[in-house]
């Protein structure tokens, strides 16, 4: 049986849908309303805790830290339970409706590491790697490791191996992917073995091209290298989150194959 939403608890009882965003200041907003937000399972009473409650059939207890989507992209992270509910923090907004179904997401550790002669010399602020960083939480991610790199293969690929053996779920690398003499990166992930997967690389250039024709010319590319997924995605924030966001819908799908732990990373109950 699927979990599904099944009403709210608190000021927000009444309604069959409501609107999770966050404000400018990060603040956790319901319905334009300041609130904090909590998840807890049927059988729990859940009426004292200050705020939104959504209520579900069932929540698992074992990661305090897993994800939890919703249709339509909605994605919220619990941070605390104190026995009675979960509370949660809004990573990607949207709305929520009574019936909806939900799944439980156990948290992916990523690597973000940007390729850049002047970025690792402190000559460019590095804005894409940041960026990408928050990203992932879309797909239930959380960045544990970030570095810059000059555009060589042996610093690139050096990083890239130490993550690996460190089995992080999945690494996103980006700058480095045009054709300019110094452009290394899709061979410095080449150079570590692994499978490629064409798709993921012919996606994103195709998917990003109606904005940008210029696109075309990227050489990103996809490597399941032993259990972690490389990501070679271009080296502007624009293109990198573009690149990135096409793609995420498969991504940790791709990893559940990748590490064989289907029933881990995405759970339903």
């Amino acid at each position: 049986m699927k979990n599904r939403v099944l009403g709210f608890s608190g000021p927000f009882r009444d309604r069959a849908v409501v609107y999770v965003h966050r404000d400018e200041d990060n603040r956790t907003l319901v319905d334009g309303c300041l609130s904090n937000i909590y998840i807890a399972g049927a059988g729990k009473p859940a009426a004292d805790l200050p705020g939104i409650v959504i209520k579900v059939r069932e929540v698992p207890h074992d990661e305090i830290t897993d994800f939890i989507a919703f249709p339509e992209g909605v994605v919220l992270r619990r941070f605390e339970d104190n026995g009675e509910g979960s509370a949660l923090e809004v990573v990607n907004k949207g709305f929520i409706a009574v019936s909806s179904p939900l799944e439980f997401w156990q948290e992916l550790k990523v690597g973000v590491l940007t390729v850049s002669d002047k970025g690792s010399r402190g000559e460019r602020k590095d804005t894409s790697g940041p960026a990408l960083a928050s990203a992932v939480g879309s797909i239930g991610g959380r960045t544990t490791h970030s570095s810059i790199v000059p555009d060589e293969m042996e610093a690139i690929s050096g990083v890239l191996k130490e993550w690996i053996s460190e089995k992080l779920a999945i690494v996103l690398v980006t700058g480095g992917t045009g054709i300019s003499p110094r452009d290394v990166t899709p061979e410095s992930i080449r150079m570590l073995g692994g499978k490629e997967i064409p798709g993921i690389g012919e996606f994103m250039r195709w998917k990003t091209s109606f904005e940008n024709e210029r696109s075309i010319l990227s050489r990103s590319l996809a490597m399941a290298c032993v259990k972690t997924l490389v990501l070679a995605l271009p080296g502007s924030e624009r293109g990198a989150l573009q690149c990135f966001n096409a793609v995420a819908p498969v991504l940790r799908h791709a990893v559940e194959i990748l590490t064989g732990r289907g029933g881990e990373c995405s759970r339903s109950h």
